[in-house]
């Protein structure tokens, strides 16, 4: 079969969740003996795979080519112009899977309520992610979904109007990881942080990986200040964080203790393909998400590298990796008021970090990229869907589109005359 991943992302040294999905979703789908197009903003060697064919959205005549020259479209987001070919697509009986492994909508509006700045952008970009969202359950042949919090969701807005009739059109595919990278790299990924770090860390330094950037739904400073308690009863624990700004960087230091400043690092992104050489040397992964909606929804992409790696992990509650860890013991789910307590524990406790790790490396097997890929392949034959039942749904977009444009209205006017009482 011919596979179209499109997100419109950059394909190259960084990638980031959604990317990194799509990479490696292209690359066992080549190994499976299918043909794949690989679409976004930009792609390069680096994040594309050899024997995908990368296609730019800024090549509209490409990109149209590529859609209906395809048997089975994956989307994971998409404007105006994508939804308008997915919509021609459709009716000429292609298969369409809508990728909403992570709601969007849910994590800009976290940001629409702690940003001063956008909040016009922001909620009308908000509000086309739902309505993508609900076109998707509404015309597309599936919905692909993450964890099972996404998946009532998603059946949330189905059920109005097909009840639980097509319930079974959303499935959980999950993130996923490669299959384990040696734990013998360590001493030599030690090296390279300590290079890229201009600080040489020994045996004893008990060092923590944040592979995450900060951004804006949730307070790091709470999770800094937290590590900074840490440190002050074990000087060996080392905060590591990769990709972040300058200008969160030198807010962040601003409000740390002296005592801990030296003991805390900021690194840039490294090339994706050179991230586990580096990752590797980290004693454990520390992962924190808002205490809001968008932690309750959230699939934490940079756990399955975590995966990968076979490197514990520490984070906050939540519904999905939280149970999963505490179950599994390949990590803990904590509080910000116990995580310095947990920290200095295990810097002390190398049995026990190495416990996890072998716990993580059995958890990794059900996550392999090759498994997430069978599993969309098992989906497909069942997506089929009629002419007259997707004419029915578009109908049924149509006719409740105006409520979305009457609720976004609404907030919007609220949002002004906040705004402007503020003033």
């Amino acid at each position: 079969m011919k596979f179209l991943l499109l997100y419109k992302g950059d394909f190259g040294t960084t990638l980031r969740g959604p990317e990194l999905r799509y990479y490696s979703l292209a690359q066992s789908l080549i190994e499976f003996g299918d043909e794949v197009y690989l679409c976004g903003r930009l792609g390069d060697e680096k994040g594309v795979p050899s024997k995908a064919t990368f296609i730019s959205v800024s090549k509209v005549i490409s990109l149209t080519k590529v859609f209906f020259d395809s048997d089975v479209i994956v989307l994971h987001g998409g404007g105006p112009l994508i939804m308008l070919l997915s919509l021609f697509s459709g009716f000429l009986g292609k298969k369409i899977i809508l990728d909403c492994y992570v709601p969007h909508w849910v994590e800009l509006d976290e940001i629409v309520k702690k940003s001063p700045k956008y909040k016009t952008k922001l909620l009308v970009k908000s509000y086309f992610n739902v309505a993508r969202s609900f076109f998707g359950v509404i015309f597309f042949n599936a919905v692909i979904v993450a964890n099972q919090r996404q998946l009532d969701l998603m059946r949330g807005m189905m059920a109005p109007f097909w009840l639980t009739h097509e319930f079974s059109r959303i499935h959980i595919i999950p993130f996923g990881c490669d299959e384990i990278v040696s734990n013998d790299q360590q001493r030599n990924s030690r090296q390279l942080l300590s290079k890229l770090a201009g600080e040489e860390f020994s045996k004893s330094d008990f060092l923590i990986g944040w592979l995450g950037g900060a951004y804006g739904w949730f307070d790091i400073d709470a999770v800094i200040e937290a590590v900074s308690k840490a440190i002050k009863e074990n000087c060996n624990i080392k905060l590591i964080l990769f990709g972040v700004e300058n200008d969160a960087k030198n807010k962040i230091v601003s409000k740390m203790p002296d005592y801990a400043r030296g003991n805390v690092f900021f690194l840039p992104w490294v090339d994706f393909s050179k991230r586990m050489e580096y990752w590797a040397g980290f004693d454990i992964s520390l992962v924190w998400g808002g205490e809001g909606y968008e932690n309750d929804y959230a699939s934490r992409t940079r756990n399955f590298d975590c995966l990968t790696l076979g490197l514990p992990i520490i984070q906050n509650k939540d519904s999905e990796w939280g149970a999963r860890l505490d179950h599994s013991g390949a990590g803990k789910a904590t509080t910000l008021e116990d995580l310095p307590t947990i920290l200095v524990e295990l810097s002390h406790s190398p049995g026990t970090v190495n416990s996890m790790r072998r716990a993580m490396e059995k958890l990794a097997v059900g996550f392999y990229w090759h498994k997430s890929a069978n599993k969309l392949l098992e989906i497909i034959p069942s997506t089929r869907m009629s002419f007259i039942r997707r004419l029915f749904g578009f109908s049924v977009f149509l006719l409740v589109l105006p409520a979305f444009f009457v609720s976004a209205l609404f907030v919007l006017i609220s949002y002004l005359i906040k705004k402007a009482v503020k003033r």
